[in-house]
């Protein structure tokens, strides 16, 4: 058995038929009191599909979240929604620079089982073992950016909320 048989093996005793390295590029808008912030988020997720057919999109930066879906698309929009939801939640009444804060933070609370399974899947497919639509993306840069934008001004350049970018593979 060769290495990514053996990964397969291992995935399908945890109950898991694939994993599938996400990246992601997401914009959005957040309104503070008293400030507007442009997020944007260069991020990755595992979605793992389980022997039940079930999609779940566990977060890796951003982490602590998830989505689940019947499709890979479902879950990944399930976890973009979470995201947009501990977004508002962190802006509450902090002022802008506690919650630019929290979104660093926020971004940079992977996990260890993730990263793991991450790394596992990039593997599996750069062998050419995950059947996707999806282009790839071998040098996956993360990064997180975080703008105070004028409240009043008629040339910011904020994205609607909840705006979705390139979705890939981490080949």
């Amino acid at each position: 058995m060769d290495k990514t048989e053996i990964l397969i093996s291992k995935w399908r005793a945890e109950g898991i038929d694939m994993v599938y390295p996400l990246l992601f590029r997401f914009r959005t808008s957040v309104v503070g009191e008293g400030w507007l912030a442009g997020v944007e988020f260069c991020g990755a997720a595992v979605v793992t599909k389980e022997a039940s057919g079930e999609y779940i999109a566990h977060g890796l930066k951003p982490g602590g979240v998830a989505g689940v879906g019947s499709t890979l698309t479902e879950a990944y929009l399930a976890y973009r929604e979470d995201v947009q939801t501990v977004l508002y939640d962190m802006a509450g009444d902090a002022p802008f620079l506690a919650f630019r804060e929290r979104v660093l933070e926020f971004f940079h609370s992977a996990d260890a089982w993730g990263e793991a399974k991450f790394d596992q899947g990039r593997s599996m497919v750069v062998a050419g073992k995950v059947e996707s639509s999806l282009p790839l993306e071998p040098r996956p840069e993360l990064a997180v950016r975080v703008a105070e934008l004028e409240l009043r001004s008629k040339n910011n350049p904020v994205l609607p909320a909840g705006e979705s970018l390139r979705v890939q593979l981490a080949a």
